[in-house]
């Protein structure tokens, strides 16, 4: 859930702005799940498996996932793009995440080229054999400039400082960067979006639409980045990026997005993390 922000900047700042073509349409009406979950099958010892509705024809799904826990998260530094990598249970999240996504046939496993999401998407791939790989810095996490590094719990100046910039988003001046030649959400979004749509998962904008084909993309597609990435991005494919931390991500979070023929998107699950405490269970 999102926390009080009180504090907010006093100065504005120059920034860029999103265009607004570049915001796919929303449907669902909040960031909660709308269907969906997970569940254990009935043999024992059996692993979770997704429960979600049947895709609609013509329609493509996105199982967006964040990557496993590091040393990093457990310590609460901010990691942006510094590359750390997984710790022991981060690696054992992914093998879970892995597990609950085995009966989906995902076409397409994609991932940031930082490596803790990197190695986590490794271990959903060798589940699925026939799925092409992909790595794309478009989806790394966002650049978080001087705050990298830094620990942001209890009373921090520099947990003000983000804070504020908090405050800043989600009253809408989403084109605020962050200090240090950090990203802002909008920038974040726009190249996500784009991503999404060089790998055809998203159709292309209008005024692109009578170039170069659409790329082909599989009916089913994993992405695992990030955490505030995925929050900038869900909120993005709603169409407020303001609402970003409104989602809540934890470590390997599944959230999945149903994209119809026209750019629709609905947003079918978000922060499943069933698979975590099926995996937690002992066997009956």
């Amino acid at each position: 859930r999102m926390s009080a922000r009180r504090a907010v900047l006093a100065r504005s700042l120059a920034v860029l702005t999103l265009p607004q073509g570049l915001l796919p349409r929303a449907r669902a009406a909040e960031f909660t799940t709308t269907a969906g979950g997970a569940r254990r099958s009935s043999g024992d010892g059996d692993p979770a498996r997704l429960a979600v509705p049947e895709l609609a024809p013509g329609s493509r799904r996105l199982y967006l996932c964040r990557h496993g826990e590091t040393d990093w998260n457990v310590a609460g530094r901010v990691q942006g793009m510094t590359d750390i990598p997984l710790n022991p249970n981060g690696r054992s999240q992914a093998a879970a995440l892995a597990a609950i996504l085995a009966d989906v046939p995902i076409g397409l496993v994609a991932s940031s080229a930082l490596g803790r999401a990197s190695s986590t998407a490794d271990a959903v791939a060798a589940l699925h054999p026939g799925a092409r790989r992909l790595v794309d810095a478009s989806f790394n996490e966002m650049n978080f400039g001087s705050l990298e590094g830094e620990e942001l719990r209890g009373g921090s100046p520099r947990r003000e400082e983000y804070e504020a910039r908090l405050a800043e988003w989600e009253a809408g001046r989403t084109s605020v960067r962050l200090p240090g030649g950090g990203e802002s959400p909008e920038e974040v979004a726009a190249r996500a979006l784009k991503g999404l749509r060089e790998l055809g998962a998203l159709p292309p904008l209008a005024a692109a639409a009578g170039g170069a084909g659409v790329p082909s993309c599989p009916r089913h597609v994993c992405l695992v980045a990030h955490g505030r990435f995925n929050k900038i991005l869900l909120a993005a494919l709603r169409g407020d990026v303001s609402r970003a931390s409104q989602v809540a991500q934890g470590n390997t979070a599944v959230n999945i997005v149903d994209i119809d023929e026209g750019g629709a998107c609905t947003v079918v699950a978000v922060n499943l993390l069933d698979h975590l405490r099926a995996a937690a269970q002992p066997p009956a």
